[in-house]
């Protein structure tokens, strides 16, 4: 018992004092603490819709072959590779996927590239407005203004483009420039809240392409 207080108070000592102690990596705290999470409230069911997803997904090399249009939204759902929040990027003029990154801030990725970004058994929803031109402006807007975007911030201010996160940025360039509405909340018109991944995904305004696994 003695010995084992010891060693008790000898790592505490070491933890608050010692010279050599490092500092706490806090985002591998969060990934691990996440990870747990994550395995436990989501890995479970999905490995239970894994075989009927496959009748309906599509490998990822049919997402290389679709023909994707300007405005087209790429979502990922909540995984390791996307921190498990949940990933988009949108389609520009030039076929590109513009998307905000915590190690960008932002970045013009060919398709290829972006889907190299994610793990094996990572999904993708492909989503388009009911409106071709809703599309198109907002496909002009991300390439006139992803040069503006200086940080990768969970800001409330839904009119920042400066401080921004990857759904936000796709919110904006919608809202900003046909006024269309993808999170379709009242207290939007504040300019006010948090716009995340899943709460594009269930616009009314966006129809589904297609869904494909990596």
């Amino acid at each position: 018992m003695k010995k084992e207080s010891q060693r008790i108070s000898t790592f505490i000592h070491r933890w608050f004092k010692g010279p050599e102690k490092k500092r706490i990596k806090w985002s591998e705290v969060y990934l691990a603490v996440a990870g747990k999470m994550h395995r436990l409230l989501v890995e479970g069911r999905r490995a239970r819709s894994a075989a009927r997803r496959l009748h309906q997904d599509l490998p990822i090399t049919a997402l290389g072959q679709m023909k994707l249009e300007p405005g087209d939204i790429l979502y990922t759902p909540s995984s390791e590779s996307t921190y498990y929040a949940g990933h988009m990027g949108i389609i520009g003029l030039d076929g590109k996927v513009y998307h905000v990154h915590p190690y960008g801030p932002v970045f013009a990725d060919s398709l290829d590239w972006y889907i190299t970004r994610f793990y094996e058994g990572d999904r993708f929803i492909v989503f388009r407005s009911h409106f071709n031109q809703a599309g198109v402006k907002a496909a002009q807007w991300v390439q006139d203004h992803y040069k503006q975007v200086k940080f990768y911030r969970l800001q409330t201010n839904l009119r920042s483009i400066e401080r921004n996160y990857c759904s936000k940025f796709i919110y904006q360039a919608y809202q900003f420039t046909t006024g269309l509405d993808l999170w379709s909340r009242k207290f939007v018109k504040l300019n006010q809240g948090y716009i995340y991944p899943f709460r594009i995904e269930r616009s009314p305004e966006l129809e589904v392409l297609g869904t494909f696994y990596k």
